[in-house]
């Protein structure tokens, strides 16, 4: 589902997270030029999601007070708690920021969050990708590049005021994770890309949290070309039982890629 051609559309590309709330009817997308779309997912009868609407888009606000730019803009994850908290993760230079969820849209201030040491040692353009809160409230986080192709990707949780190292998800090739989320089970799950030079590989899978390599199993995966780059991941469960995950491209404000909100049914 494309985000169209229009000037509002324009100015909101490069979307590289999303949230969506528990019955599939809004959603929030987060632009990696740090800012923020809310609106409508538009169904037909069916539930199938046939369009959306924009209704407000903001830029986010840093902790003094500033539109943020720059080389702080680079915002790739999002996660929101149930009370409209949101967390959003940076690559650029590597930190998460939290707003309450009134203040987001009307311009209020972010807040810093702890930094664990290992954050100053990832990679320019590859650090925190993906952001995912689980049902108690522990915010998870992990890189978007390893280091190697026979390292795996280090997971982080930040509960009770600290981080730690808590896991790591195997690292297959030129897969690389960009964005996660819990489903309604409490089931860790990642949204990975891969670019084949003609086109971007989408891929969904399932992780057990046991262990130092968390094990994983793919729920759903495409040829290049399926979809654009689809790096955010939401999840939620229709009103059938049937577990839904929405996901969005970031086209990088190039004209020859495509915004655009892709929905999937996942297996139990």
């Amino acid at each position: 589902m494309s985000f169209g051609s229009s000037d509002e559309a324009r100015r909101f590309g490069g979307f590289s997270g999303i949230e969506v709330s528990e019955d599939g009817s809004r959603f929030w997308a987060l632009s990696d030029r740090a800012a923020l779309a809310e609106g409508r997912l538009i169904r037909n009868e069916h539930g199938t999601l046939t369009g959306l609407e924009v209704q407000q888009h903001k830029r986010l606000t840093d902790p003094d007070g500033h539109l943020v730019g720059g080389y702080e803009s680079d915002a790739e994850g999002l996660a929101r708690r149930e009370n409209g908290r949101f967390y959003v993760s940076f690559e650029g230079y590597h930190r998460i920021w939290t707003w309450r969820g009134d203040d987001i849209m009307q311009g209020g201030e972010a807040a810093w969050m702890p930094r664990h040491p290992d954050f100053k040692t990832l990679q320019n353009n590859s650090a925190l990708e993906a952001l995912a809160i689980d049902a108690e409230g522990a915010l998870y986080t992990l890189p978007e590049r390893s280091g190697s192709y026979s390292t795996p990707f280090p997971i982080y949780r930040y509960a009770e005021g600290r981080w730690e190292k808590v896991g790591a998800v195997e690292r297959q090739g030129e897969w690389l994770p960009v964005g996660a989320d819990f489903d309604d089970k409490g089931r860790f799950t990642l949204l990975w890309r891969h670019f084949t030079g003609y086109g971007f590989s989408s891929r969904i899978t399932r992780h057990e949290m046991k262990g130092d390599v968390w094990p994983a199993r793919v729920l759903y995966e495409t040829g290049p070309l399926t979809h654009g780059n689809l790096e955010g991941l939401s999840l939620w469960r229709d009103g059938t039982g049937q577990l839904r995950a929405v996901m969005v491209s970031d086209d990088n404000f190039k004209s020859y890629q495509r915004s655009e909100i892709v929905e999937v049914t996942l297996s139990d």
